[in-house]
């Protein structure tokens, strides 16, 4: 079985720790959301109006997976690497495709475990409905969302995930401790969904991570996250509209 733990040429100098962390802290998200919220914020904008306006949000959010993706290819290419060095390959195409739908379910079950615990435990920070998506309120609005949520979740977020994990692979500490790290802050970056929203992005960051790593592949983690969030907001949709006809 491939696993992105195979043996590498490391240099193990701190001038290349603090590069591969430099990095890390590029990709992570804080510059590509400044760079794309700046425009908004020049023009008096503020994060609850951005909020309230689901097409601008969705813009956003497909500015910044544009630029995290632009930062990962640069930096890719300053270090001679391709997309198939963080596992973008298409061999095994077929079972890597059912085991990214075979982790659905399983989002799903994570969601609906995590809702009941925070309820029972955490009933202050219990949400019924994800504040993201509640604005949605046009078949255009969810067209536009659905885009932003399978580019700026399946892909750039995927894409992010395994340049971060082969950084830590490489110079800061292994892939185990990378999966961790990075799964508890992508729980924190989606600390605007609520808490609870946070602690069900850290177990699906962490579940994807573990698919990914498994696999030394991007695809049974793109396959599974953009799945799930299209059949999330098409549920939400549906609903919605059968609740209000």
């Amino acid at each position: 079985m491939d696993t992105l733990d195979e043996p590498v040429q490391k240099r193990n100098s701190w001038a290349d720790r603090v590069q591969a962390l430099l990095e890390v802290v590029l990709v992570g998200g804080i510059v590509s959301s400044y760079i794309a919220f700046l425009p908004f914020y020049l023009r008096g904008g503020t994060e609850e109006s951005l909020l309230r306006n689901v097409r601008l949000l969705a813009v956003m959010l497909l500015s910044e997976a544009a630029i995290t993706v632009v930062l990962i290819a640069l930096l890719l290419q300053l270090h001679r690497q391709t997309w198939r060095d963080l596992g973008w390959r298409l061999d095994r195409l077929k079972s890597n495709v059912g085991l990214g739908l075979a982790v659905v379910p399983m989002l799903f079950a994570a969601n609906i475990v995590v809702a009941a615990l925070v309820r029972h435990y955490l009933p202050h920070f219990y949400t019924e409905h994800n504040p993201l998506i509640e604005g949605i309120q046009t078949r255009a609005d969810l067209a536009l969302f659905l885009c932003a949520a399978v580019l700026a979740g399946g892909v750039k977020e995927e894409l992010q995930r395994a340049f971060i994990l082969t950084r830590f692979r490489d110079h800061l500490g292994g892939t185990l401790v990378g999966l961790i790290l990075w799964s508890a802050a992508f729980g924190a970056g989606h600390y605007i969904q609520g808490v609870q929203g946070a602690i069900a992005a850290g177990l699906f960051g962490l579940l994807f991570g573990i698919v990914y790593l498994a696999r030394a592949s991007l695809v049974p983690p793109m396959v599974a996250h953009t799945v799930y969030d299209i059949a999330a907001l098409l549920g939400y949709w549906f609903f919605r509209t059968a609740a209000n006809p």
